[in-house]
């Protein structure tokens, strides 16, 4: 299977940044949502989303209020995230079917995964209710967890190597490789494979 070339970031893109980014072959962008986020231009808008589509490159969704420790999970705050995420994806036009993915942005551990990890996906799953794909973000060992629970059908391999179960979790949609500045974001690449969920958003006609 054809592996496709993309870039996450958390800073927002201009037009000039777009065309760099068809000029280098990057088919898609991850782009967050958020509720809490005071970092400048991370949270994804409509008008960004539209230029994305524009381009005919792909978006696809993260949801992360960040940083995340084992203190940040739990049913209540999966619910909450959730309904942010879906107000966000309303907000933006995000087609419903496509994916919104959740970040375990640390080197859980096996209880901590089976804990409060477990309860937060639980929720989100319960949550969106079949309305979009949930996606988890995270270790080998979170993407395998979350995903054989049946709480997420996508995984995105985060790209820390020394994370437990990297090597043996080879389902993932996305896997992240080195952090490198692409056309000017601060950006870490990414390739996919198959279906990862990715969208574009209607854009108006001018």
């Amino acid at each position: 299977m054809a592996e496709i070339n993309g870039v996450d970031a958390s800073s927002a893109c201009d037009s000039d940044t777009i065309s760099c980014l068809q000029a280098n072959g990057i088919a898609f962008i991850g782009r967050y949502y958020s509720r809490t986020t005071q970092i400048a231009g991370k949270k994804l808008t409509a008008a960004e989303a539209q230029m994305i589509s524009a381009a005919k490159i792909g978006i696809v969704a993260v949801y992360e209020d960040g940083p995340t420790s084992y203190s940040y999970f739990s049913a209540a705050r999966g619910i909450a995230d959730a309904n942010g995420a879906l107000q966000q994806a309303a907000a933006i036009g995000q087609p419903r079917g496509t994916a919104i993915y959740f970040t375990v942005d640390y080197d859980a551990a096996s209880t901590d995964i089976t804990g409060n990890i477990t309860a937060y996906f639980a929720a989100i799953a319960a949550t969106i209710r079949g309305q979009y794909q949930v996606g988890v973000y995270g270790s080998g060992a979170v993407c395998s967890a979350i995903t054989s629970l049946g709480f997420a059908t996508l995984a995105w391999l985060a790209q820390s190597t020394g994370w437990s179960g990297y090597s043996a979790f080879t389902t993932w949609a996305i896997k992240q490789g080195s952090e490198k500045s692409v056309c000017g974001l601060d950006s870490d690449t990414d390739v996919a494979q198959g279906n990862y969920g990715s969208f574009l958003v209607a854009v108006p006609v001018t």
